[in-house]
C-alpha cells in the first residue's frame, strides 16, 4: 500500500510539473493571442451594433446579396440569423465559399485551391461553407501568431519576439485581412511555418507546408527560394529533393486548370480578366516609368491611367526598405520577400492592393527589434482605431486593398 501511495504521489507530481511546464511554454503566446481576440471580439460587437438598423445588421453587401449567405440552423438556436457573417466577408471573400460549394468556373481560377478545399472539408462537416470559411480564417490567423513568435525567437530574445509579434498582428492592414475570410491567414501561416520547421530540421513537415503555400497564393512558391539558397550555400545538394512537394502541388494545379479550363495558366488569364476592369494594366514600376516618359495628361487634360498617389508611393518605398533590411536578419530568408516583392511590383495592377500583399511577407516584421514596452503600447494604441475604421470601410464596400 505504501508503495502504491508513493507511486500515486509521484504520478501526481509529474503531472503537475508537466502542466506547469506546458503553461510556461504556452504562456508566452497568451499576450498577443489575447490582444488579437480582444480587438476582434470588441470590434465585431461594436461594428454589429453600429451597422444594425432596427435590430437587423445591414451593410451594402447584405443589401446587394441578401440571400447569398444561407441561414445556419443549429439545434441550440434554430432561428438564428447568419447576417453576422457579413462582418467577416467582403470583396474577395465570397469567391472562396462559392468555389468550395460549386467548384471552379471563369473567372475564379484567380483564386488558388488550398483555402477552398479546406472550406469544402470543414463546411461538409458543419453544413455551412460560410461558417467554415470564417472558422478557418480565425484558426489560421491565431496559429500564425504562434508560428511567427516562434520564428522570431530564432532571431531575437523572447521579449523582442513578443513585441515584434504584437506589432505585426495589430497592424491595421494585416489585422483586417486576417479577420476577413480571405486566404491571407492560411498563406501567412503556411509560409511562416515552412521556414520555422525548415530551420528546426523537420524538412518533411516544411516541404508539405511549402506545398500548401504554393497552392494558396500563386507567389507562395517563393518560400522555397530561401530554402534553395540555403541548401546550395551549404552544399547539401541531395536535400534539393525537398522541392518535390511544392513543385508537385503547383503542377497539380496547372494540370487541373488544363483539364478544367483548357488552359494550364488559367490563373494568369483570370487575373488579367480582373485587371481589365482597371484602367491601368501595369505594375507599379511600369506605371511610374510610363507616367514619367509620356507625361501625366493627354491633350484633353485628362489622366489616361490612374496616377500613383504620393502617400501610397511613400508607403511602398518604406516597405521596400524593410524588404531590403531583412538581409540583416537572415540573408537567405531575405530572398523570399525580395523575390516576391520584385514580382509583385512588376505584375500587381492594383497599387493599393499591393500594400496588402507586401505586408504578408513575414520576414519584414523580423526587422522590428523594439525593447521599450511603452513604444510598443503606443503603436498598438494608434493601430486599434485605424484597424476598426479599415474594417468598417471593407464591409461597407469601400476598397481598402
Amino acid at each position: 500500500m505504501a508503495v502504491e501511495a508513493t507511486s500515486t504521489r509521484h504520478n501526481r507530481t509529474s503531472l503537475a510539473r508537466s502542466i506547469r511546464k506546458g503553461w510556461k511554454v504556452m504562456g508566452r503566446f497568451c499576450c498577443p493571442l489575447a490582444l488579437v481576440v480582444a480587438i476582434r471580439v470588441v470590434g465585431a460587437i461594436w461594428l454589429y451594433h453600429l451597422l444594425s438598423v432596427g435590430g437587423q445588421f445591414e451593410t451594402m453587401w447584405t443589401i446587394v446579396n441578401p440571400q447569398l449567405i444561407p441561414e445556419w440552423k443549429t439545434t441550440l438556436n434554430p432561428s438564428a440569423s447568419s447576417n453576422w457573417l457579413w462582418l467577416f466577408n467582403a470583396w474577395d471573400s465570397p469567391h472562396f465559399q462559392l468555389i468550395a460549394q460549386n467548384g471552379y468556373a471563369h473567372p475564379d481560377y484567380a483564386f488558388l485551391p488550398a483555402y477552398p478545399i479546406l472550406i469544402r472539408i470543414v463546411g461538409g462537416l458543419l453544413g455551412n461553407y460560410w461558417v467554415a470559411g470564417f472558422l478557418l480564417a480565425q484558426f489560421f490567423s491565431l496559429a500564425s501568431v504562434v508560428m511567427f513568435q516562434l520564428t522570431a525567437e530564432l532571431y531575437m530574445d523572447r521579449k523582442q519576439a513578443l513585441y515584434a509579434t504584437a506589432l505585426m498582428v495589430t497592424f491595421p492592414y494585416l489585422f483586417v485581412f486576417t479577420t476577413l475570410s480571405y486566404s491571407e491567414p492560411l498563406f501567412l501561416f503556411s509560409t511562416v511555418a515552412t521556414w520555422y520547421f525548415y530551420k528546426k530540421k523537420q524538412v518533411g513537415v516544411s516541404a508539405i507546408l511549402a506545398g500548401i503555400a504554393s497552392v494558396t497564393k500563386i507567389y507562395g512558391i517563393g518560400i522555397v527560394v530561401p530554402i534553395i539558397v540555403d541548401i546550395v550555400h551549404s552544399k547539401r545538394y541531395r536535400a534539393l529533393a525537398y522541392l518535390v512537394a511544392p513543385i508537385a502541388s503547383l503542377t497539380s494545379w496547372f494540370v487541373y486548370c488544363y483539364f478544367s479550363a483548357g488552359d494550364p495558366l488559367a490563373t494568369w488569364a483570370d487575373e488579367q480578366w480582373y485587371a481589365s476592369n482597371i484602367l491601368s494594366k501595369l505594375g507599379v514600376v511600369q506605371t511610374i516609368f510610363d507616367q514619367l516618359s509620356k507625361g501625366l495628361s493627354t491633350t484633353s487634360g485628362k489622366v489616361p491611367y490612374p496616377f500613383i498617389d504620393v502617400p501610397v508611393l511613400l508607403v511602398l518605398c518604406f516597405f521596400g526598405y524593410l524588404v531590403a533590411k531583412t538581409r540583416e536578419v537572415d540573408w537567405a530568408l531575405a530572398t523570399f520577400p525580395i523575390f516576391v516583392a520584385g514580382g509583385l511590383l512588376l505584375t500587381a495592377t492594383n497599387h493599393l492592393a499591393l500594400l496588402r500583399l507586401l505586408l504578408f511577407l513575414f520576414p519584414i516584421w523580423l526587422t522590428f527589434r523594439l525593447k521599450n514596452p511603452y513604444s510598443v503600447a503606443a503603436c498598438i494604441a494608434l493601430f486599434i482605431p485605424v484597424t476598426i475604421a479599415l474594417w468598417m470601410y471593407a464591409i461597407n464596400v469601400t476598397f481598402i486593398g
